[in-house]
């Protein structure tokens, strides 16, 4: 199959590149002229550096494509609401004209479980007849991914084009250029608190696992026209297993003190307040995602994929911290 990718110099876009190389399809992929790409190139992928502003131009590339997954995104959790319009949702409307310009049969959009918002308050898992949860006001990357996955639902409904929405939860594994950068330095220094009773999953999946769907999806003629979560709660971690097993792999201290949820929150709240006044010139130490995230009880249901794809995540939290671990040691000196 040729298959194009947008933002495959990301930590998701190349990981997808590198296993779709492997099995023999040609790959495609869209960069930004700014983006590190020495990775994807060495892949010997076909890569093209453009903007998602040019649909004339990405029609062109997209040209005899098989399927389009579209990855690129706009992720941290901070920043102004027009950066996030401008990439996640008119970044999707340009892909998804793009596509269907270039008569493209099927369209992969990666979303993200964080589209249902608030946990359920009688803690079920999230399925994907769930509609659209409320989201925090400045939770800006879950906000802009409702509205794309919006503008692809309007587009199969339209049907010029067949389209899967993929909801991963949080992925984690080698080559993630934030989670274990950010992390490591405030566990060394000890401001790290323990939320809640630590006794809720935190709901993460290994990247290779994350990649097999995204494969099955973008391979499988009856994935067109479906929403699927990526998710496997039973492989992931309480938050008392996440931040121990990052610390003895790491020899960290652990976390000393506990802060109710409630508490955490109002202080998210605050810190993004803080934030928006300054126009972020102040960055929040603490944000309301990151406590839900943390200490929050929600749970999602992969049943759907599993049962129609035959998708099988395979990597336990405990293996997968390991590899993702050694790959961090490789790259970042121990401290002195």
């Amino acid at each position: 199959m040729r298959i194009f990718i947008t933002g495959i110099s990301g930590f998701l876009g190349g990981h997808l590149a590198e296993t779709l190389v492997q099995r023999d399809h040609h790959v495609v992929g869209l960069a930004r002229q700014t983006s590190r790409c020495a990775f994807v190139k060495s892949l010997g992928v076909e890569l093209v550096q453009m903007t998602l502003e040019d649909v004339g131009g990405l029609a062109r590339v997209m040209n005899r494509a098989d399927v389009v997954i579209h990855a690129a995104a706009k992720v941290p959790a901070h920043g102004f609401w027009s950066d996030f319009v401008q990439s996640n949702i008119n970044g999707t409307r340009h892909v998804l004209q793009a596509a269907i310009e270039a008569n493209v049969p099927r369209f992969i959009h990666m979303s993200t479980v964080g589209i249902y918002g608030f946990p359920r308050p009688d803690r079920r898992p999230f399925d994907e007849s769930c509609d659209y949860g409320a989201v925090h006001r400045w939770n800006y990357y879950s906000r802009s991914k409702i509205e794309a996955e919006k503008l692809a639902r309007a587009s199969q409904n339209s049907g010029r084009i067949q389209v899967t929405i993929l909801r991963p939860t949080w992925v984690y594994g080698p080559r993630d250029p934030i989670t274990l950068d950010r992390l490591v330095p405030v566990l060394r220094s000890g401001r790290v608190k323990w939320i809640g009773n630590t006794r809720n999953r935190m709901s993460v999946l290994y990247v290779s696992d994350a990649v097999e769907a995204i494969a099955l999806a973008a391979t499988k003629s009856q994935a067109a026209g479906q929403i699927y979560n990526i998710a496997a709660d039973e492989l992931s971690p309480t938050q008392h297993e996440y931040f121990t097993t990052i610390c003895e792999l790491l020899g960290l201290p652990l976390p000393q003190d506990t802060i109710p949820y409630r508490l955490a929150y109002a202080i998210g709240f605050a810190s993004e307040w803080i934030a928006h006044l300054t126009a972020y010139h102040v960055r929040p130490p603490l944000s309301r995602l990151a406590v839900l995230v943390q200490g929050g009880e929600r749970r999602f249901s992969g049943t759907k994929v599993r049962q129609e794809l035959g998708w099988q995540p395979k990597i336990s939290f405990g293996e997968g911290m390991q590899r993702t671990i050694a790959w961090y040691r490789s790259r970042v000196p121990e401290p002195a």
